[in-house]
C-alpha cells in the first residue's frame, strides 16, 4: 500500500455531504462525524473522495448512476447495504477501520467496473447475495478479518468471472463468525 499524503483541511459534515450532493469531488480533507448520502432510488452524482480521512459514510439504499471513487482515503466507517453501483465503483490505496457491508448489492452494468484494490480492511467485508453484472476485479488487498467475496453458499453471483488475486486473508468465508481467518 502506498504511503498516503495527509489531509490538512477540516470540512463539516454538512459542507461534505452538500459537496457530494452537487457532484463535487471532495479531496484532501478530514470530515468528522457521519455523511450521510440520502437513500435514493437512483442518483445522478459522481462521488469522489480523494486522501481524506472520514469518520463515517454511508451510501446505502442508492443505485449510483455515476461512478464512485474512493482514493487515498481513510474510512473509520463505512457502509453501502442495498447500493447498486450501475455507473462502477473504484476503491484504491484506501483503508477501512471496521466491518464493510456491501451486501445486497452490486449490479454493476458490463461497461462498469468494480475495482477494490491495494486497500486494507480491519474489519469483515460482506458481499453476501451481491450480484455484479459487470466486471469485477479484487486485487492486492489485506483483508485481516477476511471476506466472502468468494463464498459458495452467500448468494454472490458474477455474470463475469471476477478477478481476484493477490489478497491478504481469506476470501471465501462462508460465515462471517468463523475463526482463524486470516491466511
Amino acid at each position: 500500500m502506498k504511503n498516503k499524503p495527509i489531509p490538512t483541511q477540516e470540512l463539516s459534515v454538512e459542507k461534505a455531504t452538500r459537496m457530494l450532493l452537487g457532484g463535487q469531488p471532495i479531496r484532501n480533507c478530514i470530515v468528522k462525524g457521519k455523511v450521510e448520502l440520502p437513500g435514493t432510488r437512483s442518483s445522478r452524482m459522481k462521488i469522489i473522495l480523494g486522501n481524506c480521512v472520514v469518520d463515517c459514510f454511508s451510501g446505502s439504499e442508492t443505485q449510483f448512476e455515476k461512478p464512485v471513487k474512493l482514493i487515498n482515503s481513510h474510512f473509520r466507517n463505512c457502509q453501502f447495504v442495498f447500493s447498486y453501483f450501475i455507473g462502477g465503483l473504484r476503491i484504491e490505496n484506501c483503508t477501512f477501520d471496521s466491518y464493510l457491508d456491501f451486501r445486497s448489492g452490486g449490479q454493476n452494468k458490463p461497461e462498469s467496473e468494480i475495482v477494490i484494490q491495494n486497500s486494507e480492511f480491519h474489519g469483515f467485508v460482506n458481499f453476501s447475495d451481491c450480484w455484479y453484472q459487470g466486471p469485477v476485479s479484487i486485487i492486492g488487498n489485506r483483508f485481516n478479518r477476511g471476506t466472502n467475496i468468494q463464498s459458495k453458499k452467500q448468494l454472490i453471483s458474477f455474470d463475469f468471472a471476477p478477478t481476484i488475486r493477490g489478497n491478504f486473508g481469506l476470501t471465501n468465508i462462508e460465515s462471517e463468525g468463523e475463526k482463524n481467518i486470516s491466511q
